[in-house]
């Protein structure tokens, strides 16, 4: 099997163990390779919908908050979100949810951008069909 080498920030690797001790993985590799699986299914599910679909994300920034280049792309695909919520984290941090409903070739490419820029972390996504 080939070795992939992954940099995490110290709290993640923490969270990695973690993970592989209640979840009863035997090692860190088998931690990654069932996120990655998620990730997977997750990736499909949105690559298979055409036509029209709605869709919640949930954004998560990292501890210095949103920049002007994560509003810049939520501003370049607003005909596509519908509701919005922005909330503070205890960390800190900010998050977001974003109901979005447009073009699924639309929201795939906004859901890419997001995950492109550096103060996000994390992005949740939720499918509730298409029309």
């Amino acid at each position: 099997m080939p070795v992939v080498a992954v940099s995490m920030q110290d709290n993640d690797l923490g969270e990695l163990e973690r993970l592989k001790y209640e979840g009863g993985f035997s090692n860190r590799s088998e931690v990654v390779r069932h996120a990655l699986q998620l990730l997977l299914a997750e990736h499909r599910s949105l690559e298979d919908i055409r036509g029209e679909m709605t869709a919640v994300l949930t954004v998560s920034f990292a501890e210095d908050g949103k920049d002007r280049s994560c509003s810049r792309v939520q501003h370049d695909y607003n005909h596509l979100i519908s509701a919005m919520m922005h909330a503070h984290t205890i960390g800190g941090g900010c998050i977001e949810v974003l109901v979005t409903r447009g073009d699924a070739d639309d929201v795939r490419a906004f859901l890419r951008k997001l995950r492109s820029q550096k103060r996000v972390e994390r992005v949740r996504v939720e499918l509730f069909g298409e029309d």
